[in-house]
């Protein structure tokens, strides 16, 4: 116990002349704030620069962040169900021959003729009703 009261008096000395001497108290200020200490303070000069370097870095890392998102998103391929369909372009002023289909044809029956569309209706491959929906008022 006098060991450890020894090294208290001793530490209490020691704060004492340091709290009391302006030169060494401002030794160990500069010495702590300063460029070695534990908490080295910036001028007002070094902060600014600091944070030009720190805006600058992190503008760097945005941008290649950017670039590898772009680059992974080009490495992907696209699936088939997204991409753009392949079909021939038509010639300007050429006119395609139409193309005969069996709602096409029934559509000029009804059109034409309604009291005889049932019979060509009644005269329809099955594969035709497959992709059609009939509705009927009653």
């Amino acid at each position: 116990m006098n060991v450890m009261l020894d090294a208290a008096s001793e530490e209490r000395a020691a704060m004492n002349l340091m709290l009391t001497d302006p030169d060494i108290l401002a030794d160990y200020v500069n010495g702590f704030f300063g460029a070695d200490g534990p908490y080295p303070t910036l001028t007002n000069e070094e902060a600014r620069r600091l944070e030009a370097y720190e805006q600058q870095l992190n503008q760097q890392q945005a941008r290649q962040q950017f670039a590898n998102e772009i680059a992974q998103q080009e490495r992907r391929a696209v699936p088939p169900s997204f991409q753009r369909p392949q079909q021939a372009m038509p010639t300007p002023g050429r006119q395609e021959p139409a193309r005969r289909t069996f709602w096409g044809d029934f559509s000029k029956i009804m059109d034409n003729n309604p009291e005889s569309a049932w019979q060509f209706l009644s005269g329809a491959p099955p594969v035709a009703f497959q992709a059609k929906m009939l509705v009927q008022d009653f």
